[in-house]
């Protein structure tokens, strides 16, 4: 259907030969980021809880040798 009723539809010339093709079965990396993100992930949850400390490191009072009697 054309913009104005007294201009028929018409084929453009330069895109007249153009043909779909099918899509390209995807890469490896497209098939299996998902499976690598989420192993690189859980490796470096892991390595990083392994450098954490538990307890939390807190200051022991001064003691002080003090007479006061």
């Amino acid at each position: 259907m054309g913009l104005f009723r007294d201009a028929p539809p018409r084929e453009h010339p330069d895109y007249a030969q153009l043909r779909f093709m099918a899509a390209g079965s995807p890469s490896w990396w497209k098939r299996n980021r998902h499976k690598v993100l989420a192993v690189a992930g859980l490796l470096t949850g892991f390595w990083l809880a392994g450098h954490h400390e538990t307890a939390p490191k807190t200051c022991a009072p001064v003691i002080t040798s003090s007479n006061a009697n």
